[in-house]
This record gives C-alpha cells, sequence and structure tokens, in this order.
C-alpha cells in the first residue's frame, strides 16, 4: 500500500514514468495476495472467494499514467473504466478519466466523463473545478429561474464560496498526511495489459503494450 501511495502521488506530480513503474509493481504484489487468499479459502471452504484487493485509485491513475507516458489512451482507459465498475460513486475515478481524456484532445469523451461524475458524485469539488477550466457552465442552483437572475446569481456565488473553503481543507488535510521521506528507485519499464470491462485485469508485465 505504500507503492500505492507514492505511485498516485507521484502520478499527481505528473511524474507518470515514475507513477507507472510504482503502480505496476504495487499491481503485481497485491493481485499476488489476492491469489494466496483465493487457494486459502478453497481449502478452508470448498469454494473460493476471489475478491481483488487492488484499491480503485490504483487502477485508475495506473491508467491514467500508461496513457500519459505511454501515449496509449484506450488501454489507459480501461483501468480507469474498471475502477470505475468497482466504485461507481467515487468522483475521484471521473476526474482521472476526464484528464486523460483532455490529454489525448477527446473533448466529447472528456465532458462525458465530467457529466457522468456529476451524476455519480455532485459533490466532488475537483471535478466540478475541471469542468470550470475546461469551459464547462454548471446548472444554476434554481433551475426554473434564468441564470442571470439576481436570486440564481447570489445562490451560484455563495455556494461557490463554501465549495472553495471546503476545497482548502481538504487540500490542507491531504497534504499534512502526505508519505515523506527519500523517493524509491523506479527502475524498469512495466506496460499495460487487456482487460475486460468489470473483469480483474492481468498484472503488468514487461512488454511494450500495443498502442491505443
Amino acid at each position: 500500500m505504500v507503492l500505492v501511495k507514492i505511485g498516485i502521488q507521484a502520478a499527481k506530480e505528473e511524474r507518470y514514468g515514475d507513477g507507472l513503474v510504482l503502480l505496476a509493481e504495487a499491481y503485481a504484489r497485491l493481485t499476488k495476495r489476492t491469489e494466496v487468499k483465493s487457494v486459502d479459502a478453497l481449502a478452508s471452504t470448498g469454494t473460493a472467494a476471489l475478491k481483488d484487493v487492488v484499491p480503485g485509485n490504483a487502477l485508475s491513475y495506473y491508467g491514467l499514467c500508461l496513457a500519459l507516458h505511454r501515449g496509449n489512451y484506450a488501454e489507459g482507459a480501461k483501468f480507469v473504466h474498471i475502477a470505475i465498475y468497482n466504485e461507481p460513486v467515487v468522483g475521484e475515478h471521473y476526474l482521472v478519466l476526464a484528464r486523460l481524456w483532455k490529454h489525448a484532445r477527446n473533448r466529447r469523451k472528456m465532458v462525458e466523463a465530467i457529466e457522468k461524475g456529476f451524476q455519480a458524485s455532485p459533490r466532488y469539488l475537483p471535478l466540478r473545478k475541471m469542468a470550470g477550466e475546461v469551459g464547462l457552465r454548471r446548472s444554476t442552483a434554481l433551475p426554473f429561474l434564468a441564470r442571470d437572475n439576481a436570486l440564481n446569481k447570489a445562490l451560484g456565488k455563495l455556494s461557490w464560496r463554501v465549495e472553495q473553503a471546503k476545497q482548502k481543507r481538504d487540500e490542507e488535510a491531504s497534504a499534512a498526511t502526505e508519505p515523506k521521506g527519500p523517493r524509491p528507485s523506479t527502475a524498469g519499464r512495466p506496460a499495460g495489459t487487456r482487460p475486460s470491462p468489470g473483469a480483474r485485469p492481468s498484472p503488468p508485465t514487461t512488454r511494450h503494450p500495443s498502442k491505443g
């Protein structure tokens, strides 16, 4: 899990090559643990209780690193979609997917990811912030009134101040819990795999992925 944390941090700092290596190694270790658990379950109960132990954010950020470092957007998006399938109400996954498609210059898919994120996690502020940055207008507080109505304007400003204050608190809390210390070595070049949506993907290998 330490590898997951520092791998995600690398991705957030746009060190996508480092993030790709770290998250691939974390994935390999966690899926190995899953196989051990399934064997134990089979021996004790007669059924193999397969349960993925790879966190959703590890999958989504691995997909982002794969896309932005390798240029393999379709392959990277598959990992993010698996994270969304497993955790459909986590707004961060939709944000990652939107960032991926923004980098790929596919506005249609970027907007689709943002809109689905609004439906799944309407209070996730970073997604709303991104929507503003790319020119997507948010819905009004009172949709039955005109956008330039004085009441809508006042409620919009109030809502924005509340969201900004909450985002600042969240960022401060996140900074306080970030791991400290030297960064590990990131030798090696793992590549992506081709999982089916909703299924547990195979561990990343050392072979070069096909271009998406």
